[in-house]
């Protein structure tokens, strides 16, 4: 019996995406305005945390909301914290390729506050 294959995008495994850029050229504006949006309990994302966030390096990586693009949960250290008390917090991060197959540059598609069981899962990947 043969192990399920690997989950990939574009054939390439989530863990094995190269991240070196984020574009957020056409998009910033939406992650500003979340609460404008959604109401005032959301959080507002500044392009630079969201940057951050998507490029870490310990983030976990996956199928995004379409078939064209990826979530990534990693860790903004500008940000401000969750409770409010310095900084650093989790964001999630949606993605799409620059180009195909993905070189590494990525145009941000959105980005929100990790909501608990995100945070659960990041914290819990066991590395």
């Amino acid at each position: 019996m043969s192990d399920a294959a690997e989950p990939t995008f574009r054939g390439i495994p989530y863990g094995d995406l190269p991240r070196e850029s984020v574009d957020w050229t056409h998009r910033a504006e939406h992650i500003r305005t979340r609460s404008a949006r959604k109401g005032p309990q959301e959080f507002d994302v500044e392009p630079e945390w969201a940057t951050e966030a998507a490029l870490d390096p310990n983030a976990l990586i996956g199928p995004g909301s379409s078939p064209t693009s990826v979530e990534v949960i990693g860790h903004s250290p500008s940000a401000p914290a969750r409770d409010g008390k310095g900084a650093g917090r989790l964001l999630k991060v949606w993605l799409v390729p620059k180009d195909d197959p993905p070189s590494g540059h990525w145009w941000g598609a959105s980005a929100c506050d990790a909501n608990d069981q995100d945070v659960a899962a990041y914290n819990d990947r066991g590395d």
